[in-house]
């Protein structure tokens, strides 16, 4: 079994690595690093570009048990780390993380990623079904639906 810990400290004193989840999802779309491992609790939307580039560029992924803290804390640096890129890792042995498949999978919720939605118009319809959905999801939960704001003409109000 690899210390994750020290082969990540290994790596940054005599490898090339890059910090920093930015450089992670640059590093990743152009295919550059051979390894990227992301913090525990780095940003959702971060880390789907960061595996959904990976997964483009044929870049391997381990996520790291620990917190970014926990990650900085390994890198030997007194700030956090979100995500790191390994361009070559020196006399590290930190690339037989990639073999093992465990560290990825043990106790890592899954997180569903949508493609990046920049700039992305919402038509009219998708709000409206946003609206009309939002107001099912109320009604089963209260039995009521807030009124709208629609104003009535005079023919609405002939019962009255």
């Amino acid at each position: 079994m690899i210390d994750v810990d020290k082969a990540i400290g290994t790596a940054v004193k005599t490898g090339k690595v890059v910090l920093g989840a930015n450089e992670a999802v640059k590093n990743a779309q152009s295919g550059k690093a051979r390894l990227i491992v992301i913090a525990a609790n780095c940003p959702a939307l971060t880390r789907g570009d960061i595996e959904y580039y990976g997964r483009l560029s044929d870049v391997n992924i381990v996520v790291y048990k620990g917190t970014s803290i926990d990650l900085g804390m390994a890198c030997g640096k007194p700030f956090m780390v979100s995500a790191l890129s390994v361009k070559e890792p020196g006399d590290s042995d930190i690339l037989k993380l990639v073999e093992q498949p465990s560290l990825e999978e043990e106790e890592v919720e899954e997180t569903p990623f949508e493609p990046p939605r920049i700039g992305r118009k919402v038509t009219s319809e998708e709000a409206q079904e946003r609206e009309d959905e939002e107001a099912e999801e109320q009604f089963e939960e209260t039995g009521e639906i807030e009124e709208s704001s629609e104003e009535y003409g005079p023919e609405d109000n002939e019962g009255a």
